[in-house]
């Protein structure tokens, strides 16, 4: 087999020549996350009890029922022959200003939705870590391949020289350079192989599986471009982000809370009512209406309205804040996919193909003695180092798309089915 024709099997086929564990797909790992991560069925429990809170703010206060005895003197019962002496019995009732309970529950509506838009990015959040890590680890065990198979194209360029040499026409000096950069790949190897066994201890802990459960490796989405608009991407998130319908909730529940605070201006109400048994003596009936004075009104309800109005303030200008990093963050990420798509197109059509080609030359020139290893070491090194770029930027590329993701709220790639048949 020609030195060409090895080479580019090496580059572009490499399970011909290494062994391809089993492979894992995203989205089969999102669906894990969305039903056994601990972090969002701990929200969901929690926008679970948020609903219960509802109709407790939108009930009366609990009425009180009162037993009394009353009786003229120690020394005898009296029942009967006094008429301030007797049995009784009360039942009372508060009854807030006419409003004030129905603010208390659209209040707690509020409180809800914006618990469950707040369960919404956790989801979102544990889905994008799911996705980087993902992708890191696609990079990693790529990383790795490329490193085997300069490995192996450094043995090949040392067998030649010690060829050469054995036959006068090399030195020894270049087989000392080749062993030492056989043995440096392995040094670049060993802490990749660690930090992809952190990676999948990471996904699996998201997961809620043991961190040293077996993963497999990841698959190649397939997926090489953005094709949205950073405008379409900036309406989705302005509509979607879940981050900002909370911060817009908050605003609402800050309004209603104002008005709350109007409302308790006014007087609650208490409705009581009694029946007193006399035993001979006619039983006493009674009704009384109360009313709650506002008595302090400087410095209770008028503070409420002003700690009201502040934070409705706050909430506002958290908007508006929220608005503008989710603003920044689309469009720093869809920058950063657009220069990694770039990169990628330039790496994948024009510089691996002629970094390919110099590396098949000089494997050529070096056996006829037109080059010295020095040059073919250089060729090696430079090809396989615009490789792990390119699977670098690839990553980058979908890392900043998880990103964009996690921000609008929507899918804007396919990462399931037939693009991860895409390798």
């Amino acid at each position: 087999m020609k030195n060409g024709t090895w080479l580019v099997l090496f580059v572009f086929f490499p399970s011909i020549l290494l062994a391809q564990e089993e492979t894992i797909r995203l989205n089969e790992l999102l669906n894990l996350a969305r039903e056994r991560n601990p972090k969002i069925k701990a929200f969901k429990d929690e926008v679970e009890a948020y609903v219960y809170r509802i109709p407790q703010e939108k009930s009366l206060p609990d009425p009180m029922v009162g037993l009394s005895f009353k009786n003229m003197g120690l020394n005898k019962i009296t029942i009967g022959e006094e008429v301030m002496s007797g049995v009784g019995l009360s039942f009372s009732q508060a009854l807030p200003f006419p409003g004030k309970l129905r603010l208390k529950g659209e209040i707690a509506e509020k409180a809800y939705e914006r618990k469950r838009q707040a369960m919404n990015a956790v989801e979102l959040d544990v889905l994008k870590e799911v996705k980087l890590s993902y992708f890191e680890l696609f990079s990693l065990h790529k990383s790795v391949e490329i490193l085997l198979k300069q490995k192996a194209l450094l043995e090949k360029a040392l067998s030649l020289t010690e060829t050469k040499y054995a036959v006068g026409n090399g030195v020894q000096t270049d087989i000392f350079k080749a062993n030492v950069e056989i043995s440096r790949m392995d040094e670049m190897i060993t802490p990749m192989r660690q930090m992809i066994d952190s990676l999948k201890a990471k996904i699996n802990l998201l997961l809620d599986f043991p961190p040293g459960q077996p993963l497999g490796i990841p698959q190649e989405m397939g997926i090489f471009e953005l094709k949205p608009s950073l405008q379409d991407i900036q309406n989705l998130a302005a509509e979607n982000s879940p981050m900002v319908k909370e911060a817009n909730l908050m605003v609402q529940e800050g309004a209603k809370m104002v008005d709350l605070s109007r409302k308790e201006s006014y007087p609650n109400f208490v409705v009581e009512g009694g029946w007193d048994f006399k035993g001979r003596l006619p039983d006493m009936y009674e009704v009384m209406v109360g009313v709650e004075i506002p008595l302090y009104f400087n410095s209770k309800q008028a503070k409420m309205l002003e700690e009201s109005l502040a934070v409705l303030r706050s909430s506002k200008n958290s908007l508006a804040s929220t608005k503008n990093d989710v603003s920044f963050m689309v469009t720093e990420n869809y920058l950063k996919a657009k220069t990694s798509e770039n990169l990628i197109q330039l790496y994948k059509e024009k510089i691996i193909p002629q970094a390919s080609l110099a590396v098949e030359s000089s494997l050529a020139n070096y056996q006829v003695n037109k080059i010295d290893f020095l040059a073919l070491l250089s060729d090696i090194n430079t090809l396989f180092s615009y490789e792990m770029v390119y699977y670098k930027e690839l990553s980058g590329l979908w890392s900043s798309i998880a990103q964009l993701e996690e921000f609008s709220a929507r899918d804007i790639v396919q990462w399931g089915g037939k693009n991860e048949d895409k390798n």
